[in-house]
């Protein structure tokens, strides 16, 4: 069994739920059977969607995210992946999407195999016939084009939200979730009902704060919550 290191507190509610989830999904029946990890929870690694978008002052940001001090958030992500690879990580999962657009950097800098989140949820797609997805995420991940450069490998073409939706997900992710307060459910409708009608199959919660619409709502199974793909994933490798 390999040991699991968590590059966390981006943010701390997002961790949280996310190791909770590598618990319920890790089938063993024993305290002693389950994957031994480390979780580096540091809130104060700077914002990635503020960095992303200061990289490209063209992109009309999200005004909570123009709020943000455009420090460089790699330094310190690459420092909390160090410090777990010394105490005996050998698997690195990061519950925060954005910060894939440092993949690359990540993986070099800290030496240890970085899962990525959005290639397993392509495989995902792929296993379901899903060839058009919702994309729910941060102005840094629709910036970069993560999604799209990580899921055209698998067929699958992005939909995102139009100008107003997407300000919708934004004040979800900084506003409500980050800021401890209950989502918006009604705007999360509006949101998630746009991109069904322009044709997304399913629609993917790819934010990891989004995931408390998994806690807090109803959804059906046209909704996968990029957590729980992540999640599933690190029971994969670490119990190998």
């Amino acid at each position: 069994m390999k040991k699991l290191g968590i590059i966390g507190g981006l943010g701390p509610l997002a961790t949280a739920y996310f190791y909770r989830r590598v618990v319920e999904l890790t089938d063993v029946s024993t305290d002693q059977e389950h994957i031994e990890a480390w979780i580096g929870s540091v809130p104060s690694i700077p914002d990635r969607t503020a960095f992303l978008l200061s990289q490209n002052k063209e992109t009309n940001s999200s005004e909570c995210a123009e709020s943000a001090e455009a420090e460089d958030p790699r330094p310190a992500l690459i420092e909390v992946g160090k410090k777990l690879r010394d105490i005996g990580a050998e698997v690195i999962a990061i519950p925060c999407i954005t910060a894939h657009a440092f993949h690359k950097e990540m993986e070099d800098g800290i030496g240890l195999p970085v899962l990525h989140a959005i290639r397993e949820l392509g495989q995902w797609c792929k296993e379901r016939s899903v060839t058009s997805l919702g994309v729910m995420a941060t102005d840094g991940a629709r910036q970069t084009r993560i999604y799209e450069d990580a899921l055209s490998e698998y067929g699958v073409t992005c939909v995102w939200p139009g100008e107003r939706g997407q300000k919708q997900v934004m004040a979800m992710i900084y506003d409500e979730v980050k800021a401890g307060e209950p989502l918006d459910q009604t705007a999360f409708q509006m949101a998630s009902g746009e991109l069904f009608g322009h044709g997304a199959q399913a629609i993917v919660l790819g934010c990891t704060e989004l995931s408390q619409a998994m806690v807090e709502m109803d959804l059906d199974e046209r909704f996968v919550d990029i957590i729980d793909v992540l999640a599933a994933a690190c029971v994969r490798e670490c119990m190998k």
